[in-house]
């Protein structure tokens, strides 16, 4: 879990960019939130089994393989849309972080 960091904030803001971008229109009503949800989920278990939420580097490249495998698995209805769906996340997401000062870089 992030360190002071406004959740619910940082939810909306990535909805809102994926909302913006227009390519998931053809989801159900509910179904991108729902998703948004489970990536952020996903990514706070990634944190959690990498010791990122204690201060360890955080890996994209690993915290996109759990996260990629984790929604194929939960959404296979989408399963083909799960690649896209974690790459812009984990963009989004770094955007957020980074226009709140939440991360730094090496």
């Amino acid at each position: 879990m992030y360190i002071d960091i406004d959740i619910d904030a940082m939810k909306a803001y990535i909805l809102n960019k994926f909302t913006v971008e227009g390519d998931f229109e053809f989801l159900e009503e509910g179904e991108l939130a729902k998703m948004v949800d489970d990536l952020m989920e996903l990514d706070n278990e990634y944190m959690a089994k990498s010791g990122a939420d204690e201060g360890a580097d955080y890996d994209d490249d690993d915290a996109y393989e759990l996260i990629f495998a984790g929604m194929q698995k939960r959404w296979p209805k989408y399963k083909e849309f799960a690649m896209r769906l974690s790459e812009d996340y984990l963009d989004f997401a770094e955007e957020y972080l980074e226009s709140v000062g939440a991360i730094e870089w090496e």
